[in-house]
């Protein structure tokens, strides 16, 4: 046997082609710009559609209803750490490419949503952690020590800080995007999309449950004394359910917005009924 027989075949699963060379770089540079548009109904929603606009124009070049459907699925609400955006970038390519590809009917787009909304929040958890938080200390507190020593290496601590964000940028999306494509086209065959779509499905409204219970706020300070003992009307709600009322309020929101509702007048609504709840002394920090 042969040196060139005996040396292992380099694995090409994880290549890619020109084609996808072209893709993924310009989707790298289009990733950077997802925190420069925010909104409070959509968050980064709308970063989102404007960095994949060009690559959906070129999935759904020979089916432009596909293309403005999916424009007007992904202007849905978005939200996680700009650094890790790549990995999800990559597999909801991949998918948009699986739905051009598949016939009419074949391929349930609910998957693309639900994976988006089911990744976001371990996504941003995992990114503000490392990048706002452990990465991002180390580099403050060398960066002082420089500082302070009128040392100019503070810069170089600065280049030295984008190298695990540009790194996970594009490694995250290079291969995201090509085990997406590789694998969730075997799905579509072997019919387990639905199986797939269903189970980011239960994940997504787990996490937007956990995202109401932990960031949505409804305190009640309301008390009052019945027959010498003090009623608290927070510890009633809490009794019959945690987060009832954050859930509540969320679900009215919901509903309204299903119904064409102006969103910034829901924001309003809200606001409103804070002021008035405050004032008499029901609601409060």
């Amino acid at each position: 046997m042969t040196d060139a027989q005996a040396a292992p075949q380099k694995d090409n699963n994880l290549q890619l082609n020109a084609d996808e060379k072209k893709l993924t770089k310009r989707l790298f540079w289009r990733n950077m710009w997802l925190g420069f548009n925010m909104s409070y109904t959509r968050q980064q929603g709308v970063a989102w559609d404007w960095i994949h606009a060009p690559i959906y124009k070129k999935i759904y070049k020979d089916d432009p209803d596909k293309f403005w459907e999916a424009m007007k699925r992904n202007m849905e609400f978005y939200n996680t750490t700009p650094n890790m955006n790549g990995i999800v970038s990559g597999l909801a390519v991949s998918m948009e490419q699986e739905n051009a590809k598949a016939p009419a009917g074949t391929f349930d787009t609910a998957g693309i949503s639900g994976m988006k909304i089911g990744l976001m929040g371990p996504m941003a958890g995992i990114g503000d952690t490392f990048f706002a938080g452990v990465w991002g200390l180390i580099l403050a507190g060398i960066g002082i020590s420089f500082a302070k020593a009128g040392n100019m290496a503070v810069l170089l601590v600065s280049v030295i800080g984008l190298i695990p964000n540009i790194a996970v940028r594009w490694y995250g999306q290079k291969y995201s995007y090509k085990l997406g494509s590789k694998y969730i086209a075997k799905a579509v065959q072997d019919g387990l999309m639905t199986m797939f779509t269903k189970a980011t499905s239960i994940v997504g409204v787990t996490v937007v449950g956990g995202m109401i219970a932990t960031l949505v706020k409804f305190p009640l300070v309301f008390k009052t004394k019945i027959n010498g003992n003090v009623f608290a009307l927070q510890k009633v709600f809490d009794q019959i359910m945690p987060s009832l009322l954050p859930l509540a309020l969320s679900v009215i929101c919901f509903v309204l917005l299903r119904k064409g509702k102006n969103p910034v007048l829901v924001l309003v609504g809200v606001v409103l009924l804070g002021f008035i709840l405050t004032f008499l002394g029901i609601t409060g920090a």
